[in-house]
């Protein structure tokens, strides 16, 4: 039994481009001197957006297993606030991890009911062109 999809032709490539999103999302939310929001409480927005997108992914490439995606994106979530408390010029905020937890059970849902979709087109577009001589 594989961990992603068996019908994706470059899962692992699709798996790996999934991880690298949680490192730079990993670096944006421990970076020093982030950009700071013209709009009262929109990094909420940006906390819920970007696990949506993240969680949407995983929850297509590892499909059915959606319980797990969602366990393993909000301890991501609690991860990345507790690493925020360690540094002296971020602080961790729980309601940064509830945007997060909104966001990944937002975006497993999408995946789940098929918003996720154009990712298996691509695969198969990307998968056929690698596969013709040239």
């Amino acid at each position: 039994m594989t961990l992603v999809r068996e019908d994706y032709a470059l899962g692992r490539f699709w798996l790996a481009l999934g991880l690298l999103g949680c490192g730079v999302l990993t670096y944006a939310c421990l970076m020093p001197h982030p950009p700071q929001p013209q709009v009262a409480n929109f990094d909420k927005f940006e906390h819920f957006a970007a696990f949506a997108l993240l969680s949407g992914w995983f929850g297509n490439l590892l499909a059915p297993r959606y319980g797990r995606v969602i366990i393993l994106m909000i301890l991501f979530g609690a991860f990345i606030e507790i690493a925020q408390s360690f540094t002296p010029y971020r602080s961790a905020d729980m309601h940064d991890l509830m945007a997060d937890s909104f966001g990944v059970l937002a975006g497993v849902t999408l995946a789940r009911f098929g918003a996720m979709r154009w990712l298996g087109y691509l695969d198969a577009r990307v998968a056929t062109k690698a596969d013709q001589p040239r």
